[in-house]
């Protein structure tokens, strides 16, 4: 009972301990973190401190789990945004040393970036990450240096930051043990300050606006009107001499315009015309803002105002905007936009257009509550069931596509933008003023495969979405050969243009002109989920990251999967590969075989059954802690792995017990205390050096005294001489190399094959540390003669008194 008190006594003080090291690091914390705020840049003139974040953790990417998040809030009239940022690292114990991390920042306007750092490609059916706002990535080393970053003319609203340690791939890393190695731990200062544009005139969009040649250069922002006309402006220059420079003109919508951000950029010749009328497309709702500087020198690289005046606006196409209606889930967000409908069951949109008109349809992404979610976006053509059925038009020679009275070509381009409509051209393009991009989809009745189009879009901006629709006939195509008496037409793919396989004697001199109007209905979805469609290919876990306010889902990929919905399988190993890694954790625990047959011929009955409870939790945990395509669970996983960590500590101090010189009454007293206590300590982390160190070096303290103590009273070495000599010496360095490796030699890649040379050299070691003192003059691997009929075969028979 003496021990078992001193040894409680122990217990409080290691307890006592690691509180006394928490509040230790706390105060490091708290230092360091004074230290970071008193090292600040200084605020510079002109500028204003927005917002700022102290000792942000930063963690190594592994998914959208371990990333913080920032946000900085951008006012309108801003000219200069400049980011500080300065890591450090926070060394919080005495072991080893940190070295500086690799810090990368990701800065977005709107939204959370959607990025792969560890370098997975997106799925198909992703929108394509160059055709988004720009992302911006910095940098740095945790070494506690500032660095800077400047973004001119920012986009007012929400800039979110993503924050991380570089990638690095885990199957070449360390498996280090907590309390083993330096505890080090990244954190982030950063902060905004703005500069503010103080010389901006409000002006009206819609009326003419005079300036005197000498107060340029100048800055206007008006507002525009919720409709998709195009604003014409009328500028009227006075004061032009005849050696002045040249004009420039520039417009941006929602930011100041600068030098590779703008809607339009053209120069006139005051000389020439002082008055100038331009014409452009707009943002609804939007403020404009106008800069007008002058320019010396050669201007040929930059557009003619005069081009703006005679744009090719299409008056006689009518343009609309429609306005979704909101379907809210109920969940994080999951939520639909359709056209306004009392069907609380469908949010599919069917949407009636013609050729003669150009049909935008809005709704808005919340900013903060809608963008931490999947924007899937699905259009078809509405067409008959046929094309459903995996329909494909008939092709002559390879090259051309027939067609019939009844069965036209139509071709749907749907153009998607955020803030303003844009021109859906016949070519699958989108135009918005001088800027070209490529159409989100073309839908064509060419075959059952044109008519469907979707496409993902990850953490969808917040603002105001547009998407525009405009139809084109076969008019595009035609005038086009005829065969079967007129009935049948035939127009050329686009490539076989030119191909001059294609014989005219095929088809008869008749041509059948195109139509100039056409009506198709389309099929529209427009919908929000948690992560894609609310799951994760079934190769992961759809969660939610929580961080200051701000949520965000992501998809956890398990079994050696990944990318952003967990379909991507390439580094995944294959399945021979890891049915030969679970078999070799599984099966070097049966050694342990061998060790409860030892402790069972020496009569150390107890410590047989730990060791059979260590091999059955250890096999059955690691047989479900593998991959799913070859995992096997009889239980929950995390009730095998605290009965393998327990049983596995368990065994070290039960061995160390029968190592030791005391009375069996104190040693089941041991016993019992050390289950208690270390089922205490494994379910306080299971991980920590500290759970293991604790009951072994109380384990090994009991060992060295009662050695000593009975020594110093009968001065002679209580257990035979081949034990010390032969047998303890090897238990002793198969330990040593055991702890080598599960301490120092593992990592991800070679995990299966050390950890399970660590479960044999355990096993092994075991059968010659147990000292054979119960028997006499027998060998220590050998049964004694007539063992079978000992009391372990006794135990079951009935006595004479049953």
């Amino acid at each position: 009972m003496e021990f078992s008190f001193y040894y409680f006594l122990l217990l409080l003080y290691s307890v006592a301990g690691n509180d006394e090291k928490e509040n230790e690091d706390e105060i490091k914390r708290r230092r360091l973190i004074e230290h970071l705020t008193k090292t600040r840049t200084v605020l510079l003139d002109g500028y204003q401190l927005v917002t700022r974040q102290i000792a942000t953790d930063v963690f190594m990417y592994r998914s959208y789990r371990t990333v913080s998040v920032l946000v900085y809030p951008v006012r309108g009239d801003i000219s200069e945004a400049l980011f500080t940022l300065q890591s450090e690292e926070l060394h919080l114990n005495n072991i080893g040393s940190c070295s500086p991390q690799e810090v990368v920042i990701n800065l977005k306007h709107g939204s959370y970036p959607a990025v792969n750092p560890d370098g997975y490609s997106f799925p198909k059916n992703f929108i394509d990450p160059h055709s988004r706002e720009r992302i911006h990535a910095l940098e740095m080393l945790s070494d506690g240096k500032n660095r800077t970053y400047t973004i001119y003319n920012p986009q007012p609203g929400y800039w979110f930051g993503l924050v991380y340690i570089k990638w690095q791939d885990p199957r070449g890393q360390k498996v280090e043990q907590e309390g083993l190695v330096a505890d080090c731990h990244t954190i982030l200062y950063t902060d905004l300050q703005v500069k503010r544009e103080q010389k901006i005139e409000i002006i009206d969009c819609y009326s003419p606006l005079t300036i005197d040649y000498h107060q340029l250069p100048v800055l206007y922002k008006c507002m525009a009107i919720d409709s998709t006309d195009p604003i014409s402006l009328n500028l009227s220059i006075t004061n032009a001499v005849a050696n002045e420079s040249k004009i420039t003109f520039q417009v941006q919508a929602s930011s100041i315009p600068s030098e590779n951000r703008y809607t339009i950029y053209c120069a006139f010749d005051p000389r020439l015309n002082t008055i100038q009328i331009i014409n452009f497309d707009s943002s609804p709702n939007t403020w404009h803002y106008i800069k007008i500087n002058t320019v010396p020198g050669n201007i040929s690289n930059i557009a003619d105002c005069e081009s703006y005046y005679l744009r090719d606006f299409d008056e006689s196409v009518n343009q609309t905007i429609v306005d979704l209606m909101r379907d809210d889930k109920g969940r994080f967000f999951t939520y639909d936009y359709g056209l306004p409908t009392t069907d609380l069951q469908d949010a599919t949109s069917l949407l009636n257009i013609s050729s003669n008109e150009i049909k935008a349809l809005r709704f808005k992404v919340n900013e903060f509550i809608d963008i931490g979610g999947n924007l899937a976006i699905e259009a078809s053509l509405l067409m008959s069931l046929k094309y459903y059925m995996g329909y494909r038009r008939e092709l002559k020679k390879g090259a051309l596509l027939a067609f019939t009275e009844d069965n036209q070509f139509i071709r749907a381009v749907i153009c998607m933008n955020i803030g303003h409509p844009s021109i859906p051209l016949k070519t699958g393009k989108c135009k918005f003023n001088d800027r070209i991009t490529t159409a989100l989809f073309v839908l064509n009745s060419t075959d059952s495969e044109s008519i469907y189009e979707k496409i993902y879009i990850p953490y969808p901006e917040g603002g105001t979405w547009y998407l525009t629709f405009r139809l084109f006939c076969d008019e595009v195509v035609c005038p086009c050969p005829t065969s079967d008496n007129g009935t049948k037409y035939y127009v050329a793919t686009s490539t076989s243009e030119g191909d001059s396989s294609i014989e005219s004697s095929t088809f008869s001199n008749i041509t059948r002109e195109g139509e100039t109007e056409c009506n198709a209905t389309i099929v529209l979805s427009i919908s929000s989920t948690s992560c894609v469609n609310g799951r994760c290919s079934n190769h992961g876990n759809c969660g939610l990251n929580t961080f200051g306010g701000l949520v965000m889902s992501y998809c956890s990929c398990s079994s050696g999967y990944g990318s952003w919905d967990c379909s991507d399988d390439s580094r995944m190993d294959s399945k021979a590969y890891m049915l030969v890694s679970i078999l070799l954790l599984t099966l070097s625990n049966f050694l342990f075989l061998f060790s409860i047959y030892v402790a069972s011929i020496r009569y150390y009955y107890t410590e047989a059954m730990m060791y059979a409870f260590t091999m059955v939790f250890s096999s059955f945990y690691h047989a479900c802690d593998a991959p799913a395509q070859v995992a096997y669970c009889i239980i929950r996983g995390n009730i095998l792995q605290f009965g393998d960590f327990y049983c596995g500590l368990m065994s070290f101090w039960v061995t160390l017990l029968a190592m030791s010189i005391i009375g069996d009454k104190l040693r089941s007293t041991l016993q019992l205390t050390g289950a208690i206590v270390i089922a205490l300590l494994t379910t306080w982390n299971m991980h920590s050096f500290v759970s293991f160190l604790l009951p072994v070096a109380v384990g090994v303290a009991i060992l060295l005294a009662s050695w000593y103590i009975d020594y110093s009273k009968s001065r002679y070495m209580r257990y035979p001489k081949s034990y010390y000599t032969r047998h303890l010496p090897l238990g002793i360095v198969l330990v040593s190399v055991g702890l080598i490796c599960y301490a120092f030699l593992q990592t991800e890649q070679n995990y299966k094959i050390v950890h399970s040379i660590w479960h044999m050299i355990i096993a092994l070691s075991v059968a010659f540390l147990l000292p054979d003192v119960k028997r006499n003059d027998v060998n220590a691997f050998v049964p004694s003669p007539g063992y079978c009929w000992r009391p372990i075969c006794n135990m079951f028979k009935r006595t004479n008194n049953q």
